[in-house]
């Protein structure tokens, strides 16, 4: 009955670690969020210390600092109204989502890359739909 048991709980185990691992690696829910109330600091908080960042004529690696500034700028200027996530995805230690940012002034891809739960890049372009 011993082994019975401890079998079972080794094959819990071992198909549980792969869903794990992929709950590890999307994007948190708390990115998503942030994008779709325009929430500048909530979104900063996830930064890596230098981030990839494409927003408006800004495309360069910067540090979290500078970063957070560009962000809170570029959500004053275009209140958010909507976002949609279209599509997010993983492959081994990273992950990423892609949505549409709709704003007062338009609307916008928006592509983030995330690894360790820390975005690495932020792509924020005009959308041609």
């Amino acid at each position: 009955m011993k082994t019975i048991k401890l079998l079972l709980l080794g094959f819990c185990l071992i198909f549980s670690i792969p869903s794990m691992q992929a709950q590890s690696t999307e994007v948190p829910s708390e990115i998503i969020t942030s994008l779709d109330k325009g929430n500048a600091s909530q979104l900063s908080s996830y930064l890596n210390d230098n981030v990839e960042l494409v927003i408006e004529n800004k495309n360069d690696i910067f540090s979290k600092q500078q970063a957070t500034g560009i962000i809170v700028d570029f959500f004053r200027k275009n209140k958010v109204t909507d976002f949609v996530l279209l599509h997010k995805g993983n492959k081994e230690a990273a992950s990423f989502a892609i949505g549409t940012l709709k704003t007062t002034t338009g609307t916008f891809r928006v592509y983030v890359l995330t690894r360790k739960n820390e975005i690495q890049q932020l792509r924020i372009e005009p959308s041609n739909d």
